[in-house]
């Protein structure tokens, strides 16, 4: 059975910890910069959102 120093177990789960913390980082496919539009140049504004209206009730069933 092979017994680690204090320094050599603190070394081994300080690589593992970096090791998990970087292969969780949150990261999820490549890295990329974009073209359009150029890094630093914010994208347009998408157009607001508009609600759908509520459909309009036939004269003969009015609410009493």
């Amino acid at each position: 059975m092979v017994i680690l120093s204090a320094l050599a177990m603190r070394t081994a789960i300080l690589l593992l910890l970096l090791a998990a913390l970087a292969a969780g980082c949150g990261q999820r496919g490549a890295l990329y910069l974009r073209d359009k539009p150029p890094p630093g140049v914010k994208p347009d504004k998408p157009e607001p959102y508009k609600p759908v209206p509520y459909p309009q009730e036939p004269e003969g069933e009015k609410k009493q």
